[in-house]
């Protein structure tokens, strides 16, 4: 029988399938891949760093404190205040829900920038910024900031994050990437949505955590929201943007938080009315002194 080739058409060695789709198949599989990766190598993480010793995670944190960007302000008697007012919310924490505090004693310290903020790390260093005590009008809210921070040491977010960040240099090492040393204590901001949405879902508990102890110090919320009111008036309202902008960041808006916080004094009908507590004279300046 004689062979007759079959004609060539235009078809021949394309998929039927349009390429665009066939690229977004490869990249939603190879993203999935890595999200399962990311999963499985995150709870091992989770696992190790949860079991690390009280005196092993102050050794990290004095470590990560090294790496911090600002200076600390060393000899300033504003540092005494700090520690009696969170030593003040540690022994009312034991009349919450939550129970007494469970890290390591806490080390406040004062960095020197303008930036109006708190954080907290491995080893219970807590930090609050020049610029923060030079914004606080009030005893109330000042604590609320601190308690806030409290809360991540409470839930051990610091260690979590630790161990996520071990994750992400493990996963850039097996991408073929060599990230540097200090990638491990702080990592590329390049993390995905669903890390996003966990350390937001961080700053909620935290902020639960800071309501309580609140309320079991002055027996009311008054003033204790009043920074974050102030810093909702500088934020710029994009109307239904903003829904979009508090989904990539991992803080909420402090729109939304003022919010939902207000939101759950009216459902559980606590105390909004009280005073507020007065600050020390000239918080804001280095030993309390005229910064004039």
């Amino acid at each position: 029988m004689k062979y007759v080739p079959k004609e060539i058409t235009e078809e021949v060695n394309i998929t039927p399938v349009h390429h665009l789709v066939n690229l977004a198949y490869l990249i939603g599989t190879v993203s999935l891949g890595i999200l399962i990766i990311y999963a499985l190598l995150g709870l091992v993480a989770g696992q190790i760093v949860n079991r690390i010793g009280p005196k092993k995670e102050e050794q990290i944190g004095a470590l990560l404190v090294q790496g911090l960007p600002f200076e600390t302000i060393e000899n300033d008697s504003r540092v005494d205040y700090l520690n009696e007012l969170a030593a003040s919310l540690q022994k009312d924490v034991a009349k919450t829900p939550a129970g007494p505090a469970t890290y390591p004693e806490l080390k406040v310290q004062i960095l020197d920038t303008p930036l109006e903020n708190a954080m907290v790390t491995a080893g219970s260093y807590l930090f609050v910024t020049d610029g923060l005590l030079n914004e606080v009008q009030s005893e109330n809210e000042l604590a609320f900031v601190m308690a806030h921070e409290m809360g991540h040491l409470h839930h051990q977010d610091p260690l979590n994050a630790l161990g996520r960040s071990l994750v992400w240099v493990t996963l850039l090492s097996l991408l073929g990437f060599s990230p540097s040393q200090n990638s491990v204590v702080v990592p590329n901001n390049a993390f995905n949505l669903a890390e996003l949405s966990h350390s937001r879902g961080q700053e909620t508990d935290a902020d639960d955590y800071a309501i309580a102890l609140i309320l079991a110090r002055y027996g009311h919320g008054a003033h204790s929201l009043d920074f974050f009111k102030r810093m909702q008036l500088k934020e710029l309202d994009l109307g239904l943007f903003n829904t979009v902008t508090e989904w990539q960041q991992t803080h909420p808006l402090s729109s939304a938080r003022v919010e939902r916080l207000e939101t759950m004094f009216e459902q559980n009908n606590w105390a909004v009315e009280g005073d507020a507590i007065a600050l020390p004279e000239n918080i804001g300046c280095q030993n309390f002194s005229d910064c004039q």
